[in-house]
């Protein structure tokens, strides 16, 4: 029993090393079968494994070929090994195609296989060899697997028992190459004007912080180790950079949308202070509640009955709309540049958005055409929230604004009791506004400024004239409302074309909706 125990170990032995060497050198597979057809075990017929030697075989090709590429080539020969890499790449292709095929065929075959009584015999020989338990024989069995299947299966039973000893192995937590490219990314990102994280740059990217210029990013990206002493040495690199299979192409494009995303980030337009962030899921228009659009509660009924009420939900409807502008970044850049002009590039579409928010913002506001589900505009005598004459910021129009925001009414014509806390004006009213809610110490009662303290002034560019606002706290009684579709929290870059004799197209685009919700929330003043 011992010789036997022995004999059965040593041959799966042999299987497991003659069936690595079919595997990853492509040996010949009849040939392999009449090596080991001694009675002992039987070779599996199996194209897959063929196909699969041969996708790693044409996988190195492409790789080695590409490496191939020398600083010292003309362009006509670094042409014609790219050529060769493309065909490599397409081979591969093909390969992977043939093996989704062949493994589908082989699957189909399986579902529709019988197990004869010779198959079966079969693979309870080997399986009992290999210590399989018997259920998993049995129903190996009745599932109708061949034996070339089941013999695999034997395979890695022995291999996973043989490797049940502990051990402990070198942990790869994280891809180098990935690594690396989060570490060029980031440090390309901040070199473009990206604020640093808190704590500085991570210690992926602090390997990278010393280049300074779009060439050396690309250097690095394609391993590239030699000197760029000319321009065309350098426009050839970036070439390289943006055409080959290299990682650069996501490196630059995810360093100029952090860039910008980071930029656009410290901006604070004055629409935000006044009108509430809701975004959208699509583009369809979406309906919005506003405040005293729910009804008030009532006591039950002696026999428990719930009154029901009326709901305003749907009434408004705000959508988000698409925007988009091309840009270029010029060759003199790319080549040229020690980042400077491409930092400030994006450094300025940063504040660009912003102010094209404001804009469109208050375009929205002042428009004739801006009106609710009423059919009036929002300031309107008949919303009880515009002053019938209008009147410079003075503690009396000030009050009468404030109680006119209180005094408004729900569906259920109870008082909303609405506070004020925005004094918004243009810059023509900014002095007086500051002035009029400036803490001052007076000598009488009667001159003390009762309004110091409970509203704070926004004063925006886009306003103009004598008008001035009051508005609630937008959470708690919304006017306007603005938000981006959903996911798209910033404006994104995208590129058009590869790097080529004038540069880089890229298209900056956002997506961006701003509209009327309300009106009980906000008052106005034509001012005096």
């Amino acid at each position: 029993m011992k010789k036997l125990v022995t004999f059965a170990a040593v041959a799966s032995v042999l299987f497991v090393a003659v069936a690595i060497a079919v595997i990853f050198t492509g040996a010949d597979l009849p040939g392999f079968a009449a090596l080991v057809g001694n009675g002992l075990m039987v070779a599996p017929a199996v194209p897959v494994v063929t196909l699969r030697a041969q996708l790693d075989q044409v996988t190195r090709d492409a790789e080695a070929k590409i490496a191939s590429i020398k600083d010292t080539m003309t362009p006509e020969e670094i042409r014609a090994i790219e050529d060769e890499h493309r065909g490599l790449l397409e081979q591969a292709a093909q390969l992977r195609a043939d093996i989704d095929v062949a493994v589908e065929a082989e699957n189909n075959d399986r579902n529709t296989r019988t197990v004869s009584a010779a198959d079966a015999a079969d693979i309870l020989d080997i399986g009992t060899r290999a210590g399989i338990p018997n259920d998993e024989i049995q129903k190996a069995i009745r599932e109708g697997v061949t034996v070339a299947d089941f013999r695999a299966r034997a395979f890695d039973h022995l291999a996973e028992r043989s490797n049940r000893t502990p051990t402990n192995p070198a942990r790869i937590l994280r891809d180098e190459a990935e690594t690396r490219r989060s570490g060029l990314t980031e440090a390309l990102a901040i070199r473009l004007g990206a604020p640093e994280p808190e704590g500085g740059p991570s210690e992926a990217a602090r390997d990278f912080m010393d280049m300074v210029d779009v060439v050396e990013f690309a250097s690095r990206a394609l391993n590239h180790n030699g000197r760029l002493v000319t321009v065309r040495q350098r426009e050839e690199l970036l070439s390289r950079a943006f055409h080959t299979a290299s990682d650069f192409p996501a490196i630059f494009s995810d360093a100029i949308n952090t860039s910008l995303e980071r930029r656009y980030a410290l901006a604070n337009p004055s629409y935000r202070e006044i009108s509430r962030r809701r975004d959208f899921m699509d583009f369809r228009p979406h309906h919005a509640v506003g405040i005293g659009e729910f009804p008030m509660l009532k006591a039950l009924t002696e026999a428990g009955e719930i009154q029901f009420g009326t709901f305003g939900e749907g009434k408004e409807t705000i959508a988000v709309v698409p925007y988009a502008r091309g840009i270029r970044v010029s060759r003199q850049m790319l080549v040229n540049d020690r980042l400077g002009a491409i930092a400030e590039l994006m450094a300025g579409y940063g504040r660009t958005v912003s102010r094209f928010e404001e804009i469109t913002f208050y375009a929205m506001m002042a428009s004739a055409n801006t009106k609710l589900s009423d059919g009036k505009v929002v300031f309107h005598a008949d919303h009880a929230n515009l002053a019938g004459a209008g009147a410079a910021i003075t503690t009396t129009s000030l009050s009468t604004g404030k109680a006119a925001m209180r005094k408004q009414k729900g569906l259920d014509d109870a008082a909303l009791n609405i506070t004020p806390r925005i004094l918004l004006v243009s810059p023509d009213k900014e002095d007086e506004a500051l002035q009029y809610l400036a803490p001052v110490v007076a000598s009488e009662a009667l001159k003390v400024n009762i309004h110091v303290g409970t509203l704070r002034p926004v004063v925006s560019a886009e306003l103009s004239g004598k008008a001035w606002y009051l508005f609630a706290d937008p959470e708690d009684a919304a006017v306007y409302q603005w938000g981006y579709l959903d996911g798209y929290a910033a404006p994104r870059v995208r590129f058009d074309e590869p790097f080529g004799a004038q540069g880089i197209g890229m298209t900056v685009e956002h997506d961006f909706g701003v509209g009327a919700v309300g009106f009980a929330g906000g008052y106005k003043n034509p001012g005096a």
